[in-house]
């Protein structure tokens, strides 16, 4: 277990970018429970999480992991709740869909939607930072008491594996924040069904990684 569990909370958080979609048509499935299944699938890292603390034989490792599920769990809630208006808003779950209801312009995204839909962005942006344990919600990581958490008996590509899993679920979560709310990979003044070039098609893989990267570094 304690070898496991590492490529376990690895493997839960990478399968989450089957269905995101990078571009127009970069994508891996298409799926129509789409962000149903980003949740489901990233969950998973809560297993491999308590794992991890339970079978490193320490209490420091043992608390790190109990309060790190605790805290992914407790705002999986939030998240989904926050989610939810947008895939009505869409009529669809697939994430696809989610963008090609929405424009290419700001005043056409979700998140200008209505007041309610920019409340629910922040809200969703905060459950985010705490799934992601973030500052201020690292405290799951509380070296101060903690020593590292669930991770403090790991050493070489294992503890790497999870810095990998963590980071990867930041973007992750900040990709679903663009597909959302922030319109995804949507070209202003071009209809989804006019980015049949090569060159359009980079310029919504570069605007959906910006847009993206813009949430991360905040």
């Amino acid at each position: 277990l304690f070898k496991l569990a590492p490529y376990l909370m690895a493997m839960g958080v990478f399968a989450g970018y089957a269905v995101l979609p990078f571009s127009h048509r970069i994508i891996g499935a298409d799926l129509n429970i789409g962000v149903l299944y980003v949740l489901a699938i990233t969950s998973i890292s809560v297993v491999g999480i308590l794992m991890s603390g339970w079978a490193s034989n320490s209490k420091w490792s043992l608390f790190g992991g109990m309060r790190a599920a605790a805290q992914i769990v407790s705002y999986e809630i939030p998240t989904a709740m926050s989610i939810m208006p947008a895939v009505m808003l869409a009529g669809t779950m697939s994430t696809q869909g989610i963008i090609a209801a929405q424009g290419g312009l700001p005043w056409d995204w979700f998140i200008f939607h209505s007041p309610m839909m920019f409340i629910l962005f922040f809200i969703y942006f905060i459950s985010a930072l705490a799934e992601g344990s973030r500052t201020p919600f690292d405290l799951p990581e509380a070296e101060s008491e903690l020593v590292s958490g669930y991770n403090t008996e790991y050493s070489g590509f294992r503890f790497a594996a999870y810095f990998l899993a963590e980071f990867s679920n930041t973007w992750i979560a900040a990709a679903v924040g663009t597909i959302v709310f922030l319109g995804g990979w949507q070209i202003p003044f071009l209809a989804p069904s006019e980015i049949n070039t090569w060159y359009l098609e980079l310029l919504s893989l570069v605007i959906f990684f910006a847009k993206t990267l813009c949430l991360v570094f905040v």
